[in-house]
């Protein structure tokens, strides 16, 4: 592959190379086709006699060399301090197969006279390791080839090519730093194409198109007939390997793939292809071995995740090999289980693809139709489906009879956009409705795997006034409805009551302990997740967060091994608030790295990890992203009658708008009034010093007026000040000051408010376009946010612009 024009050495992998000539080690440079690794030692040798060696041509000249005295070798240039010894580089050493070969290129690498670099596709193969491991080589990975920002400018500029910030943010993004892909996205620039989608899906066809020509044609015939077999799918397990492909030798393929080129790689029992590697395979086996093979391995694909209890990717197979039955029999199981459990959402497309006419004769479908509408915040089209169960119900006899009324049962109590406000009348009709008739109701989430049972799958903070009398009264029907569902539920709810109000911190801890060990004695991880986040607040509310953690630690390996992996997503949202509380940066970020897209589809499931994400969004100075987000979960609060994600969505609106300088203080009262009214003490009071700063700005006798306790009010105030000590840093605002800025970082603050890009900035300065990023980025440290919208909204609020 041809780069030379205009390459631009990345600066990591060129120290790299002097480093290890200083010190007269051996390289190997390593990484998938295009990253320049050739051009990178041409370049780096340019001034320099060396000997070149491609293993693909001349395996000959290998073993030749290697049987040379010192005096037939070629020599550095004179006056160096390393005019002794000989350069050679080995390149495509991944198509080196013959013993004979690898026995020279050893003899090489022993050679104190000779100063060897490699370069292959795949990271260090098994037969180099014994050598690596006793001498060790430099290595320069495909992370160190990378094109960065600053050579992919500059390349640009060698082609006259001048991209804006976006053009070329886009231009990175999606060529991952490979140099090819740079390459070619300037050839299509030059030939009147700009970055974005229509120039992305260029480059990924042409760039697939190269590695069928010239890459998949160089490995052997079993090798690649096995991976386009597994191209089916971007990811696999051994297993599935095994059971896509009938091939028992499996493991030995692998080996090889990965020693090929750095296209396949291995994390916790879990091989990835690249994408790119992926289309290709997929181009060529539908040459090959014809799109019904390949059918047939998908079906294969999709058989081994039914089996292991994966219906999404299962679905993914069997809509690839055309099998409608088998994905009509996965949707009526996932319409069995309960929307934590099951994929209502992610399988949204299939169900709402349906024919009207496939669901009407099957109750599951028509229960899961319904609840599927209520998840999306369609509520007549939930309703519709309802009627239409209702209906059938009164039409049908026998088994379907029952599964219908169960369903409806189910249905009554859980659709999201109902409330809870009847939710009593409606526990009190289920015994006759079902248990006296040999009926149950079907699997039930009470939480949706939130770690609340008074804010879980339903909201019931109306509940909360007559905690204790209703726990004492109502609390064994429930739990007689509900079944196994509902095992320590009674206990969890009521701790959850009390610790929000603020009472016995011992009771609290009493109850949640026993809703815990109820729930794990034949109930469901899901309470006992609720029991157990309680704890994990309580325990960092006291300051004790290490045990917080350890806690919350030691209930994530048990539900690991008990396969509940439903809940894992939540339980890392709450690890991710302990961080926030300990100014965790590294763990918030990497924790951010997996939070949902909401920009992408918005899932009430979700809601749990938004609101983390929106404290996130808090703590970086991110206040636009945050308040876009809050104003999306404000409209799922308003349509399902979520009391509790309301005052909390006001709380961390009134935090985002008081930073901003925008009207906060309508917001912060509405929460403050409605937590009084429910006598809650920790919605406010957790968020410490992110509060505290309204508190203070409100002014004692403010708050007095809109609030009508003295004593519940005495107790916020006192409560937000022990937690805003005990973690000064949790959600911390802006600190940034005019002084803490020089002149020349302030005119680049204000002329970026003048909506001008880095290149105009560095023109009307008449300084270097770097030493402007340099004073953004340092503007961007300083006012604690991440990007330019952001910085230029937080210099206006502190009146430095």
């Amino acid at each position: 592959m041809d780069l030379e024009k205009g390459y631009i050495a990345p600066d990591t992998a060129l120290k790299k190379l002097r480093a290890a000539r200083s010190l007269k080690q051996t390289v190997y440079i390593y990484g998938a086709t295009g990253y320049g690794k050739t051009e990178l030692v041409k370049q780096y040798l340019k001034n320099r006699r060396y000997q070149y060696i491609s293993c693909e041509e001349d395996t000959a000249a290998l073993v030749e060399l290697a049987e040379d005295t010192p005096e037939g070798m070629p020599k550095g240039r004179k006056g160096t301090e390393n005019e002794s010894r000989s350069v050679v580089v080995l390149d495509d050493l991944h198509l080196l197969k013959s013993a004979e070969g690898r026995r020279a290129a050893l003899a090489l690498a022993g050679r104190k006279d000779v100063w060897l670099i490699f370069v292959c596709r795949s990271p260090v193969p098994s037969w180099l390791m014994p050598l690596y491991v006793a001498g060790g080589f430099i290595v320069i990975n495909e992370n160190d080839l990378c094109l960065g920002e600053k050579e992919t400018t500059a390349y640009m500029e060698t082609q006259d090519i001048i991209l804006t910030e976006e053009e070329l943010a886009s231009v990175c993004k999606k060529c991952r730093g490979n140099a090819y892909a740079v390459r070619h996205t300037a050839l299509k620039i030059q030939e009147g194409m700009r970055p974005g989608s229509e120039l992305e899906k260029e480059i990924e066809g042409a760039f697939a198109e190269y590695l069928e020509d010239h890459v998949l044609v160089q490995w052997d015939s079993d090798l690649l007939e096995f991976l386009m077999q597994l191209s089916v799918t971007e990811e696999f397990t051994l297993p599935l390997a095994e059971t896509i492909t009938g091939n028992s030798h499996a493991v030995e393929l692998l080996g090889r793939a990965a020693e090929t080129g750095n296209f396949i790689s291995l994390k916790e029992d879990t091989y990835r292809l690249h994408p790119i590697l992926v289309k290709a395979l997929r181009r060529r086996g539908a040459k090959t071995l014809g799109s019904e093979v390949l059918k047939d391995h998908a079906y294969n694909a999709g058989l081994w995740y039914e089996m292991q209890g994966q219906i999404v990717p299962a679905l993914a197979m069997f809509e690839k090999c055309g099998n409608k039955e088998r994905i009509r029999e996965l949707l009526v199981r996932n319409a069995r289980l309960n929307p934590g459990n099951g994929h209502y959402f992610a399988l949204r497309h299939y169900y709402l693809g349906m024919e009207e006419k496939e669901l009407e004769d099957s109750p599951v479908l028509m229960a899961g139709m319904s609840m599927l509408y209520s998840l999306l915040m369609q509520e007549e089209e939930s309703e519709y489906w309802y009627k239409k169960l209702e209906r059938f119900a009164t039409s049908v006899k026998g088994g379907q009879k029952r599964e219908a009324v169960s369903r409806l049962a189910y249905l009554d109590i859980a659709l999201p956009h109902r409330g809870s406000m009847d939710m009593i009348e409606i526990m009190k009709k289920m015994p006759a409705l079902l248990f006296d008739k040999g009926m149950g109701l079907p699997e039930f989430s009470v939480t949706s795997n939130i770690p609340s049972t008074m804010n879980g799958g339903k909201d019931f903070c109306h509940w909360s006034r007559n905690d204790r009398k209703l726990a004492a009264t109502i609390g064994k029907l429930v739990e007689r409805v509900l079944g196994r569902y509902g095992k320590g539920l009674v206990k969890a709810a009521l701790g959850e009551s009390l610790y929000e109000k603020g009472e016995d911190t011992y009771e609290v801890l009493t109850l949640l302990t026993r809703a815990k060990m109820e729930a794990e004695s034949g109930g469901v991880p899901e309470i006992a997740f609720a029991a157990v986040g309680l704890t994990v607040r309580l325990d960092a509310l006291q300051g004790e967060l290490q045990t917080a953690k350890e806690v919350l630690s030691s209930f994530e390996k048990s539900i690991r091994e008990q396969g509940a992996v439903q809940l894992l997503p939540n339980i890392a949202a709450l690890r991710c608030r302990l961080a926030l509380r300990e100014g965790d940066k590294k763990t918030v970020e990497d924790w951010l790295k997996e939070a949902p897209d909401e920009n992408r589809e918005f899932c009430i499931l979700e809601r749990y990890r938004y609101l983390t994400k929106v404290r996130c969004c808090l703590s970086a100075g991110e206040y636009l992203k945050a308040q876009s987000l809050l104003e999306k979960l404000r409209y799922y609060g308003e349509k399902c009658h979520r009391t509790y994600t309301r005052m909390e969505i006001n709380l961390l609106s009134a935090i985002t708008k008081y930073r901003t300088g925008g009207e906060w203080k309508e917001e912060f009262f509405t929460a403050l009034k409605e937590a009084e009214n429910y006598h809650f003490l920790r919605i406010i009071s957790e968020e410490g010093a992110a509060v505290q700063e309204l508190l203070r700005a409100a002014g004692k006798r403010k708050l007095e007026k809109e609030t009508a306790d003295r004593n519940w009010l005495s107790r916020i105030l006192e409560e937000t000040g022990k937690v805003a000590v005990r973690y000064p840093v949790y959600l911390k605002g802006q600190l940034a000051k005019a002084p803490d800025f020089c002149e020349a970082a302030l005119c680049v603050l204000r002329l970026q408010a003048e909506g001008k890009s880095y290149g105009q900035i560095a023109e009307e300065l008449s300084i270097k376009e770097a030493t402007v990023k340099y004073h953004a980025k340092e503007n961007y440290r300083k006012l604690g946010v991440s990007g330019k919208t952001d910085a230029v909204l937080a210099a206006r609020n502190l009146g430095i612009l």
